[in-house]
């Protein structure tokens, strides 16, 4: 029975190249596209899986509910967080991991870097796989250093460096440490970074004196680990009760605290995308993968049920010789698996070409190691397997079911029955519907990620270079000072200032209620404005739009931020808003909030001013409503900022540079464009559109093969119909127009039925935008048009090529 198969399998390639052809790209395309999205949906769902603790492990999350406030899950945790949870359940094994900045001091030269600070069980708690070293010990030690082994080929030329001596300078001081283990480098798809971690020290606790215990702030992450998920979920329902202990009436007499700030404990598995949108975003990728499978399996019925008439008296000579239907069924499902299987390592090969590309256009790390995806790679096949017999059952137990008689005495080779061509029509259309919704949705995003990347963002993002050197603990309050005022000075400079409000860089954010006279005073019903501290020229040099009043002058001293613990509170301080906040506190204009009063952190504020809102973060999210608060001399966390003109980016840079190590020679500089800041938030969704855009297009492919396939059959059974029509009169363009009418039909009224899918699905996308494009309502026209025009381009050599037939070749036979 197999060798039977084999053979016919073999034959029906040998003597109907074309069909098994286009049977065989059909198919190849779709599983390749499914095999690579399958890919990277593997990739973006199993980050962490580097440890086999993954399962036990939980991050603490908060998420507040505030006014104006998105209620999302902030990965971070208050610094003391662990050490509360202790007090009250000291069964739970926890553990913290809180990233520094760090400079690494080599000899006359000096690196940037990130250092974690970690509990001492955070190499055990983790598993962390160790290259040299123990790991229960290896954080004994507050002199002790652990390095990847990246860090010390880095450092050191070598991965084995324990004993070796590193000297790093941050909050503690300038120290050398030994290395006392060498950890392996962790794989791409984590959002953990071990480079080289340290003990957390009650030294370092210590100098956090207004934070570590203060409940709303969020300083490191925070790990708890469970036998059970059961276990987990018991931990979990006990939270909002803990919170309410610990806080107490923190946040008033009359508030709820876990209604305010609510502890949310995710599975470490699940925090790669807690964000919902990002979610929804590489689900939809999946599911591209599936329709490009479930097209060209589509693909795949549509030329089994149209070749069936070419093995019709085949069928019919073996059922006259004695073989029973249920032999012929098997053997046709044993040809579908060898084709599936045949297609399937076609589909790796165009996999392993198309990685690189696939990686360019994703910015994506996907690769495929066959000795250790041996065993994902056979699911996928055993899926592609599956769905193929599913698939193969329809042209099965057809071509089983032709009636020797039937077939024999027919001059003509049947098409299957009226029933297999509307199978076929159907099928196509529903291909070619789903070619349409692609180009509608590829045309949408392509709109959007152009009108993101465009749009009047409230302040010039070219031309301005952030200098991150300024907020290094390191650099002296002189040092900061003195860099902005040369930085002024430089050619083409025309603006320098620091700010903690910075495009791009969301690392220092503080929200805080504001309540103007008369408003109820509270934390769930006042508005929040998220709050910066800026210097001088900083609205100039940034170029924003002043809706009301004036921005802060250095030469008006009561512009000048309070200092905390030696303020005076019945003193009221000026403040500049966002158009965001003046219409969230009530104002019917920003000219309206202008020399309005208002409670803000417990010190009355005046609003001088109202500018536009700035939108330096992701352009999914709302822009927050911001206040303002001028510093001269400010130090919290701020960075340099300086506008240029006439000058390119890397000879500004290097100016800044040689301006840097004269100033603050000991910290490293580290400078980028704002664009570039920016671009982090706007460059996944670039990447994810690129991906859907070959989706798309190898799904349009497949529909191309399918439809090709299906004018050829339509059109080889029609020879003689065309001769006699030819032979009647009928030109060469009436035999044309009658074969593209026949078969751009369906692909019309297909075009037609994916508008409304095509709107809903971009609908839904947008809505995930703050800016969104309006709906452009001549894209599913255009996306009909193109898929038309590529159905025209697809059938029109065939039908051609049918109208050129001479009368007397297609007749000589009758």
């Amino acid at each position: 029975m197999l060798r039977s198969a084999f053979t016919a399998f073999f034959r029906s390639f040998i003597r109907h190249p074309l069909y098994a052809l286009l049977n065989l790209l059909g198919l190849s395309f779709g599983i390749a596209v499914f095999i690579a999205l399958s890919l990277f949906y593997r990739f973006e769902t199993s980050y962490e899986s580097w440890s086999a603790e993954r399962p036990h492990i939980y991050e603490m999350g908060t998420r507040y509910h505030f006014p104006g406030m998105a209620e999302d899950i902030f990965m971070s945790a208050m610094g003391g967080l662990t050490e509360e949870i202790k007090t009250v359940y000291p069964q739970i094994e926890s553990t913290r991991d809180w990233s520094n900045p760090v400079i690494v001091h080599k000899g006359a030269e000096v690196y940037n870097e990130q250092i974690e600070l970690v509990d001492g069980n955070f190499l055990a708690f983790f598993r962390v796989p160790m290259l040299y070293g123990d790991a229960a010990t290896a954080l004994s030690d507050p002199s002790k250093v652990v390095l990847s082994a990246g860090m010390a080929r880095k450092y050191f030329g070598r991965i084995n460096a324990i004993g070796r001596n590193i000297t790093l300078n941050d909050e503690e001081g300038l120290k050398t440490y030994t290395v006392s283990a060498i950890i392996a480098d962790l794989p791409k798809n984590t959002d953990t970074k071990l480079d080289m971690l340290r003990l957390l020290t009650p030294h370092r606790t210590a100098m956090e004196p207004y934070t570590w215990h203060h409940w709303g702030s969020g300083q490191l992450e925070a790990y708890f680990k469970f036998k059970t998920p059961a276990q987990a979920n018991a931990f979990a329902r006990q939270l909002p009760a803990f919170t309410d202990r610990q806080i107490g009436q923190e946040f008033g007499t009359d508030v709820t605290p876990h209604k305010i700030l609510e502890l949310v404990l995710v599975p470490w598995a699940d925090k790669h995308l807690v964000d919902p949108k990002l979610k929804a975003a590489i689900i939809s990728l999946g599911v591209v993968g599936i329709v490009a499978l479930v097209l060209a399996l589509i693909n795949y019925v549509n030329l089994a049920t149209a070749r069936a008439g070419l093995r019709a008296r085949e069928v019919a000579v073996r059922k006259t010789l004695g073989a029973p239907p249920a032999t012929l069924r098997l053997q046709f499902l044993v040809e579908a698996l060898l084709t599936m299987l045949l297609a399937f390592l076609v589909a790796l090969s165009l996999v392993e070409l198309s990685l690189p590309m696939i990686n360019s256009a994703g910015g994506l790390f996907l690769k495929l190691d066959y000795k250790t995806d041996i065993t994902w790679l056979m699911s996928v096949l055993g899926i592609v397997l599956a769905a193929g017999l599913v698939a193969a059952l329809y042209p099965a137990f057809a071509l089983a079911a032709f009636k020797p008689a039937q077939v024999l005495a027919s001059s003509r080779t049947p098409g299957g029955g009226r029933m297999a061509g509307f199978l076929r029509v159907g099928l196509a259309m529903v291909q070619f519907a789903a070619v349409a919704v692609a180009f509608v949705l590829i045309m949408g995003f392509m709109l959007q990620i152009q009108h993101i990347q465009n749009a009047d963002i409230g302040f010039q993002r070219d031309n301005l270079m952030i200098v991150n050197s300024v907020r290094d603990n390191a650099v002296s309050q002189a040092q900061r000072d003195s860099f902005i005022a040369a930085a002024r000075t430089l050619p083409g400079v025309s603006h320098a200032a620091i700010a903690n409000a910075i495009p791009g860089d969301g690392s220092t954010s503080n929200s805080s209620n504001i309540v103007r006279p008369g408003q109820v005073d509270s934390p769930t019903l006042s508005p929040t404005v998220n709050w910066s501290i800026v210097g001088e020229d900083y609205f100039q040099m940034l170029g924003a739009k002043v809706l009301a009043g004036r921005v802060f002058d250095a030469q008006r001293g009561e512009d000048q931020k309070w200092a905390d613990g030696a303020d005076d509170k019945s003193r009221v301080y000026n403040v500049v808003i966002s158009r965001r906040a003046a219409n969230d506190m009530g104002f019917v204009s920003p000219q309206a909030a202008l020399n309005q009063t208002a409670k803000f952190n417990d010190r009355q504020v005046r609003i001088i001013g109202v500018v536009e809102d700035m939108r330096f973060y992701n352009p999914n999210e709302r822009i927050p409503p911001k206040l303002y608060l001028f510093d001269i001399h400010a130090s919290y966390a701020v960075v340099g900022m300086v506008r240029y003109q006439g000058q390119s980016e890397p000879k500004m840079r290097e100016q800044l540079r040689k301006l840097w190590r004269q100033i603050a020679p000991d910290v490293p500089f580290d400078a980028t464009s704002a664009v570039d800041n920016l671009d982090k938030y706007y460059k996944p969704e670039r990447d994810r559109t690129h991906l859907f855009t070959i989706g798309a297009g190898i799904a349009a492919l497949i529909g191309c093969i399918g439809l090709y396939g299906m004018a050829a059959f339509n059109t080889g059974r029609r020879v003689r119909e065309i001769g006699v029509r030819k032979v009647l009169g009928a030109s060469a363009g009436q035999v044309v127009g009658l074969l593209l009418v026949q078969f751009l039909l369906p692909v019309a009224l297909a075009s037609l039925i994916a508008w409304p899918l095509g709107w809903l699905a971009l609908q839904r996308w947008l809505m995930q935008f703050d800016d969104a494009i309006a709906m452009p309502l001549w894209i599913f026209p255009v996306a009909s048009v193109a898929a038309l025009l590529i159905a025209l381009v697809t059938v029109a050599g065939v039908a051609f090529g049918a109208a050129r037939t001479e009368p007397g070749k297609a007749l000589r036979h009758e």
